[in-house]
């Protein structure tokens, strides 16, 4: 007689299993924890910071910071920084998904190309794009131009790689059933190939957008390019620390809401992978 298997597909949320107690309910206590973990860390940086445990100086109090991104949010100036800051990212992570599509499907599904990039793509990997910032000013300045392409190098390669790993877990067995029963590229595309790849492209995606506000925020400091990057360096400039750190805010919630715009696509899009079913098979 088989065993059921109890163990939980990767990434899947925690459920029921035949035979074992339910200790929680981890979908409806994953936003409360969450929502308290938030609330705690605000309320230990408040208490700190009126206890004088935080140098006022130095860490204004949270409400003080808080005070101020309510402020900041009836400004033009903040909603100007803020699309300067997300644009680039976003035109950044589209040219990396046209880009990285293009070369993942010739490397992966091409010997001679996989053969002859290798190299050039192991090499260029481990280079940081915040490197590359002083090459970026003296051909483009501080522009979008030069945010954009170095937002572009950065987040090219999880996506990429991701690619071109789906591409080989293909299964050769469908694909050569599907040629069996004459589905077509069409068919063969849809039902196969492109199941098959979603999964991992998602989760290039998904690193790919993190790390592409990462290189824009950090390009706006460093580098002069207008944004949310560049108001941190300027009120820190300023002494204006409640401001810089409303922004420093502003960094952090904008990687969270990437985030949970990609965790609402992997929702309807895999719907049939395990790691958003509900249940197991039995």
């Amino acid at each position: 007689m088989a065993v059921a298997d109890l163990t939980p597909p990767a990434g899947a949320r925690a459920e029921a299993r035949p035979g074992l107690p339910v200790l929680w309910d981890s979908r409806a206590t994953d936003h409360a924890l969450g929502a308290a973990s938030v609330l705690g860390v605000l309320a230990l940086w408040e208490v700190l910071g009126r206890t004088g445990v935080l140098d006022a100086q130095v860490f204004p109090a949270a409400s003080t910071v808080l005070s101020e991104l309510w402020f900041l949010l009836g400004t033009g100036g903040y909603w100007a920084d803020l699309w300067a800051t997300l644009s680039s990212a976003l035109t950044g992570l589209g040219l990396v998904l046209a880009i990285g599509t293009v070369a993942a499907l010739l490397i992966g599904l091409i010997r001679f190309v996989e053969s002859s990039t290798w190299i050039v793509v192991e090499f260029l990997k481990p280079i940081p794009p915040i490197a590359l910032i002083p090459l970026g000013l003296l051909l483009w300045g501080p522009s979008p131009t030069m945010k954009v392409t170095l937002i572009t190098f950065g987040a090219l390669w999880p996506f990429l790689t991701q690619m071109v790993y789906g591409i080989r877990q293909t299964n050769n067995v469908a694909l050569d059933m599907a040629a069996s029963y004459r589905l077509g590229r069409w068919l063969t595309t849809t039902r196969i190939v492109v199941p098959t790849l979603l999964p991992y492209a998602l989760t290039g995606l998904r690193i790919s957008a993190s790390i592409a506000v990462i290189v824009s925020v950090v390009t706006e400091l460093i580098g002069g390019a207008s944004g949310v990057g560049q108001t941190i360096a300027v009120a820190q400039v300023n002494n204006a620390l409640p401001t810089m750190y409303a922004y420093v805010l502003t960094a952090g919630l904008l990687g969270v809401g990437i985030n949970l715009v990609f965790q609402g696509l992997e929702k309807p899009l895999l719907f049939w992978h395990p790691s958003q079913r509900g249940g197991t098979d039995s």
